[in-house]
């Protein structure tokens, strides 16, 4: 099951702008932009990212893991 939802149409062409100049700069790496309503009044997140979605979530989990000190990493883990 999937809430995947295409970026809201005001903000499309910005974060694909966005998006492309990341792409350049940072040559070789993941990267996600996320944008939300910061008065909390309506509005939805909206996202982009030169990542597949599966490898954008277990980066996501694993940095909210990190950021909460629920991470444990093992010798062999590789990121």
């Amino acid at each position: 099951m999937s809430n995947h939802r295409e970026i809201e149409p005001q903000h499309r062409k910005s974060m694909n702008d966005v998006a492309a100049v990341m792409a350049n700069i940072f040559k070789g790496y993941g990267f996600a932009l996320f944008i939300f309503p910061l008065d909390g009044n309506g509005g939805r997140m909206n996202y982009i990212s030169n990542a597949e979605r599966a490898d954008m979530l277990v980066a996501l989990k694993e940095f909210i893991a990190n950021n909460e000190g629920r991470v444990h990493n093992a010798p062999e883990s590789k990121q």
